[in-house]
């Protein structure tokens, strides 16, 4: 892997800040917003997305103007510890569309989903989906959300650096 990624310098840092708020800007239009040739852009983008670091450019969609839609946390504690049952979990988790975000934790639960399904009657047909499905759940407790108040809207690239201390 490329050092200067490695790294991920000041001007990779921007890149990575500037993608994240528009990834369907050209490569001309990025140069200029990170003030590099767009050669020299275009050299770190690919350097970037071949180190992984860039996985894919996805739409943000607004639920809001969608049909109907009911969003809702689930929270899933398993029976057993074991890795194969994680692993067994993880595999039709993955499997459902509904299911757009899983996060494995720590604390009361195992895994905290979000799911975005079309109404109430749905979000009752996925978590009994997923009981039987499993058969190694212990508990799911759903939680659906009322307002989202705050969507994602990237990493927060440089504040990672600026607490951390790393160097540039």
């Amino acid at each position: 892997m490329n050092a200067r990624i490695a790294r991920l310098d000041a001007v990779n840092r921007r890149i990575l800040e500037t993608l994240q708020l528009n990834a369907a800007m050209t490569n001309q239009q990025l140069a200029e917003a990170v003030n590099l040739s767009a050669s020299a852009c275009h050299s770190r983008v690919q350097a970037l997305e071949r180190a992984g670091i860039i996985r894919r450019y996805i739409a943000d969609l607004d639920v809001n103007k969608l049909p109907s839609s009911l969003s809702a946390f689930i929270e899933v504690s398993l029976d057993s510890h074991h890795a194969a049952d994680f692993a067994a979990f993880d595999a039709i988790v993955a499997g459902i569309p509904a299911i757009v975000w899983s996060y494995k934790i720590s604390g009361p639960a195992d895994y905290m989903l979000l799911a975005i399904v079309r109404d109430m009657g749905a979000l009752r047909r996925l978590t009994d989906d997923l009981i039987e499905c499993s058969g190694a759940i212990a508990k799911l407790t759903t939680i659906p959300v009322l307002e989202r108040l705050k969507s994602f809207a990237g990493i927060p690239v440089e504040a990672l650096f600026s607490s951390a201390g790393a160097d540039e």
